[in-house]
């Protein structure tokens, strides 16, 4: 038995079906007992006409990272396919069309930039399409059943997966599917010489129950609804719109509700209302809508009342990139606002763990009565991957709310001074609750209190409440543990963390001494744990798409020693390779 990890792109026009095939074939190879992780690119117009690529990787090992690098190649469109051809490895396998329907010029052909070494397959995907259909709409199909004849892979599981992908579609449409994709197969079996080393046939099969193939997205709609989320408001923004889109749908059942505002100054308004009436309330956004939310930040964190805002990060500044991803939202989400506004930033590493953050935001947000936010970024939200069924929270995630007792009713005061710096909290329409709440600066009846003693005693109140978040952070990811000493140390944040990890295994095998380091909750950040990290370390390296090292300026405010950048801005998620050639450069 032979181990498998590879890495398919399908590369394609939009319309062209592009992003349903990848769909397919992950499904497909997750029902086979194979882990995956796959990730789509497409253009930013709803209805444009650019290049989209369908990127899958396929392992018999957990996958914590898409791969960079490309084995096979499937050309829907020669001249998109041209510009992917970068990142197909040397030895790899390009699948084209060699008679498309308007001949290509002679510098247009994706075969003709295909370098020495690489094995092109010639498929008639155009003709077959055609033959199958009498139209070009199942290429993708066709494709297919070329790259499962090729890869000697389960026909009959393929064409299930096909059926399972269309079955809501009318009869006729699933069978042009499934006869486009027998005609790839069968005139690639029988026409085609096999002389590559791919081959499924005796891949070792990881032994594994069922798992879920879902996204960030669809994870943090889920864990909103199992967390007892009651309202919801919003504006559509790419790439959180799919969460507004799921809870339109589902949180109705569950007794909530949701609200399509005008803009995202409405969305965080109505949001703040909401858990001031006591609810547990949520926005989703990207960074130009967060950058809209700033203002209402504040009034959330003075006026205590429980917000979560879901930032999906994509490429900036301003409205960027909208169908790229980045981690540029650092700065804005830890330190945005005005005054010493202290509130609480999680980053999921990876996509299971977005479920467990939402969870999480939601009960620190109404156990502290602050504002949380969740950091996602585009490769987050819509990346797929297999996983483990995510526990249902505990009863203790559910209903977090400190009210007050009946005592303290006698003479309400809402921002009482405590220990903890949580102050008991009274929904309105409690007898006896009444309070004042404003964005002014208050005493502990929350009436307007501008003294340099009231001011100094509440911002001490805030900020004691916030650094004790610190106890119910998750520990740290540590990827290796049981060393005294390292000589490279990698420390990530969000989805960086899944590739710094790979990265950190694949330098061990290679006998370079380095363990990675992650924290998902970003703010208030756990220091201590990060230090007696550091110390353990010659070197640091801080990996992370954005362009200026956001968070590596962080983490050396904290650690006060120099630390190496790894820092990319192309759009894409973070690759392994990358952050191992640069640990083994240092």
């Amino acid at each position: 038995m032979n181990d498998i990890n590879i890495v398919i792109e399908i590369c394609g026009s939009a319309g062209e079906g592009t992003i349903s095939a990848g769909e397919i074939l992950s499904r497909f190879m997750s029902g086979q007992g194979f882990e995956i992780m796959s990730f789509d690119s497409y253009p930013a117009e709803i209805r444009g006409f650019g290049k989209c690529v369908a990127h899958t990787r396929i392992s018999s090992d957990p996958i914590y990272s898409p791969g960079k690098f490309v084995d096979v190649l499937i050309s829907l469109n020669d001249n998109h396919a041209i510009s992917q051809l970068p990142s197909l490895k040397k030895t790899g396998l390009l699948i084209y069309d060699n008679q498309p329907a308007i001949p290509h010029k002679e510098d247009k052909s994706v075969v003709g930039w295909a370098q020495p070494g690489i094995i092109s397959y010639g498929i008639p995907l155009n003709m077959l399409a055609h033959k199958a259909t009498g139209n070009a709409r199942g290429m993708n199909m066709v494709s297919l059943g070329a790259l499962a004849a090729l890869l000697q892979v389960d026909k009959k599981g393929f064409i299930e997966s096909i059926k399972v992908r269309y079955a809501k579609k009318k009869q006729i449409v699933i069978d042009s599917n499934v006869n486009s994709f027998l005609e790839g197969f069968d005139f690639t079996k029988e026409n085609i010489k096999k002389i590559d080393p791919y081959s499924f046939k005796t891949a070792r099969v990881p032994k594994q129950k069922e798992k879920l193939i879902i996204n960030g997205n669809q994870l943090v709609a889920q864990a909103a609804l199992d967390a007892n989320l009651s309202f919801y408001a919003g504006y559509p923004i790419t790439p959180a719109t799919k969460i507004m889109e799921i809870l339109s749908r589902e949180l109705p059942k569950h007794g909530g509700t949701l609200l399509q505002t005008e803009d995202e100054i409405s969305a965080i308004g109505a949001v703040i209302g909401a858990g001031f009436g006591g609810k547990r309330a949520m926005t989703a956004t990207s960074g130009p809508g967060f950058a809209l939310m700033t203002e209402f930040t504040g009034l959330s964190v003075m006026a205590e009342v429980p917000a979560v805002i879901i930032d999906s990060q994509r490429a900036g500044p301003s409205t960027g990139m909208p169908t790229k991803t980045e981690q540029s939202d650092f700065n804005s989400a830890v330190f945005g606002g005005t005054g010493d506004c202290p509130r609480i930033v999680l980053a999921p590493t990876d996509t299971k763990s977005c479920y467990d953050a939402t969870v999480l935001a939601l009960y620190l947000a109404e156990k502290y009565q602050t504002l949380v936010v969740l950091l996602l970024d585009f490769f987050l939200s819509n990346s797929i991957k297999n996983i483990d069924a995510p526990q249902k929270p505990l009863q203790k995630y559910l209903d977090a709310n400190i009210a007050p007792d009946k005592e303290e009713l006698l003479d309400y005061q809402r921002y009482k001074i405590t220990e903890t710096g949580i102050s008991p909290r009274a929904i309105p329409g409690t007898p006896g609750g009444i309070f004042f709440s404003t964005g002014l600066e208050h005493d502990e009846y929350g009436r307007p209190d501008y003294s340099q003693a009231g001011h100094l005693k509440m911002t001490q109140k805030r900020f004691r409440k916030f650094n004790s978040v610190l106890s119910e952070a998750p520990a740290p990811e540590i990827s290796i543990t049981g060393k005294d000493k390292f000589d490279i140390g990698v420390i990530s944040w969000g989805s960086s963390a899944g590739a710094a990890h790979e990265a950190v295994i694949a330098a061990q095998k290679q006998g370079i001494n380095a363990s990675s380091f992650s924290s998902m909750m970003i703010s208030p950040y756990p220091e201590k744990a990060l230090i007696e990290f550091s110390d353990k370390c010659k070197k640091i390296l801080i990996p992370e798409l954005n362009f200026s090292g956001q968070f590596a300026r962080f983490a050396a405010s904290i650690l006060k020693r120099p630390v190496e950048r790894l820092n990319f801005i192309t759009g894409r998620p973070m690759a392994s390779e990358d952050i191992l050639q640069k640990i083994r450069d240092m």
